[in-house]
């Protein structure tokens, strides 16, 4: 989970009681070995993920004692009488997919990204849908209840860090090897933070450049419909992200460096999502301490997206008030472990006030479809009890 907002300790808030119909609860990276005791004390949801570099790590050649233990992993899980999501690990790239050429991501100032170009290079996706056919012959779609997607280099839908714009390879840049359902580029050779645009400009690429996620995303909706899952989409998006407000200060200023180099702009972005019912809204960090962990209220929809009080509201419910916009159900789960200080210490907090507490209870204010711990493992390590966790669960 990149985190895309500031974090704030909350006081102690005792636990809302579910809603009729209220989330399914899960784990993330589920671990086989204890899906028995989890389905039994509540936790029905499961997530498997995949490592495209372990999979197949040389073109066309794939390992299948490792996709035979995946389908292992899964089908226990399933035996269990838990649903399964499955991560794709698109962000696991193997070597010679990011050694194709202009295969990666390149800033306004030269700079290469270790991340593959799934946004802006067809070549990258066409080596990559050979990777999603091999799934669907080895792992068999129709097992999976979710497919968790992403922009491809990584584990979210977003570009490379470091607050710079990531549209400059030869592919954004010429339209050369562009994926065919890419608009070309509205103003090649210009670059964010140099004068020369007018706004309507200015905000004519931000929006392309917000957008070309929204393609991203929906060729793998469309690669993998065309394979036979018919599951849910979720649409892993981590944050508060640039807010309307924001988002017209910084194309007033030309776009200087900053938060919208992500791509980030979750107003625009599911605003643009084909409006389909297998599409559910992700929130990758539930109960991060944005907003104070604040729940969704019931006025929440009749609030301007523009207006002041938004810019104070938490990650999960500016997603959330966007999907019910957009007419997506919402899911998510809150940052691991090992994020930073600051969150580890709410991590491990299993009172009322810590961050499994504020997750459980957001995820039912906010309507959440299913909520995931991350991780497993971190409730059978000692990190903190699974215990706690099957006792938010089960409370009524």
């Amino acid at each position: 989970m990149l985190q895309l907002s500031g974090c704030t300790v909350v006081p102690g808030r005792a636990v809302a009681a579910p809603v009729d119909g209220g989330p399914r609860f899960g784990t993330l990276v589920s671990q086989p070995e204890h899906a028995a005791d989890e389905m039994s004390a509540g936790v029905s949801a499961a997530m498997v993920e995949l490592s495209w570099a372990q999979a197949e790590p040389r073109p066309g050649r794939f390992d299948l004692d490792y996709l035979s233990s995946v389908r292992g992993q899964i089908d226990t899980l399933r035996a269990a009488g838990r649903t399964v999501a499955l991560g794709l690990g698109l962000h696991a790239t193997p070597d010679w997919v990011s050694a194709l050429p202009d295969a990666r991501f390149v800033d306004q100032d030269g700079n290469v990204s270790n991340e593959v170009n799934l946004v802006f290079a067809q070549d990258a996706r066409t080596a990559a849908e050979g990777y999603f056919a091999q799934l669907a012959t080895q792992l068999d779609l129709s097992k999976l209840h979710a497919i968790r997607l992403t922009s491809g280099g990584s584990p979210e839908v977003l570009y490379p860090g470091g607050s710079r714009y990531w549209a400059f390879d030869r592919h954004a840049q010429t339209g050369d090897g562009l994926p065919p359902s890419m608009p070309p580029n509205p103003l090649p050779g210009w670059r964010p933070g140099t004068p020369g645009q007018d706004q309507a400009q200015v905000r004519s690429w931000a929006d392309w450049y917000v957008k070309a996620l929204d393609d991203v995303v929906t060729w793998q909706i469309g690669a993998l419909g065309k394979l036979g899952f018919r599951g849910r989409y979720e649409i892993v998006t981590p944050g508060v992200g640039v807010q309307p407000r924001a988002y017209d200060r910084a194309v007033q200023g030309g776009l200087p460096p900053g938060l919208l180099g992500s791509g980030a702009v979750w107003q625009v972005f599911y605003a643009a999502l084909p409006r389909r019912p297998d599409v559910v809204a992700y929130v990758s960090s539930v109960a991060d301490g944005s907003g104070a962990d604040d729940d969704c209220q019931a006025g929440d929809d009749a609030v301007a997206l523009d207006a002041v009080a938004p810019a104070s509201w938490s990650a999960t419910r500016w997603i959330a008030t966007l999907a019910r916009r957009s007419g997506f159900a919402v899911s998510g789960e809150n940052p691991g472990w090992h994020q930073s200080n600051v969150l580890d210490a709410r991590y491990v907090d299993v009172s009322d006030a810590g961050m499994m507490a504020a997750a459980v209870r957001q995820s039912r204010s906010c309507g959440l479809d299913t909520f995931y711990w991350a991780h497993d493992a971190q409730l059978w390590d000692g990190t903190v009890p699974f215990d706690r966790y099957a006792q938010l669960v089960e409370l009524r």
